[in-house]
């Protein structure tokens, strides 16, 4: 079994989704963050669910969660680690992994 990690920048992510979205609903903004982070464990169970993301990094995978998010991540053999986690309408190519 993988263990699961969220980078640093990663932590951002959720804390700037859950402010923007708490400033109209904090209990939207929970229910979000809780499926991102059950989402992010389902990946532990099956990693290779992701799609290949070749053009971020050589390991990089993404998954389209049930919420207006992405989970960008890395798997070896130990880890799961969640590097981003951005709104779907964002131009991921200018962001940093």
């Amino acid at each position: 079994m993988h263990r699961l990690v969220f980078t640093g920048r990663a932590q951002a992510d959720l804390l700037e989704a859950w402010l923007f979205i708490a400033e109209d609903n904090q209990s939207v903004a929970d229910k979000v963050l809780d499926t991102l982070q059950q989402e992010a464990k389902l990946l532990l169970v099956q990693p290779l669910m992701g799609r290949a993301r070749p053009e971020l990094g050589s390991a990089v995978c993404s998954w389209p969660s049930a919420t207006p998010y992405v989970v960008f991540y890395e798997v070896d053999d130990s880890e799961l680690t969640v590097l981003r986690v951005l709104h779907h309408a964002r131009d991921v190519r200018s962001a940093s992994f």
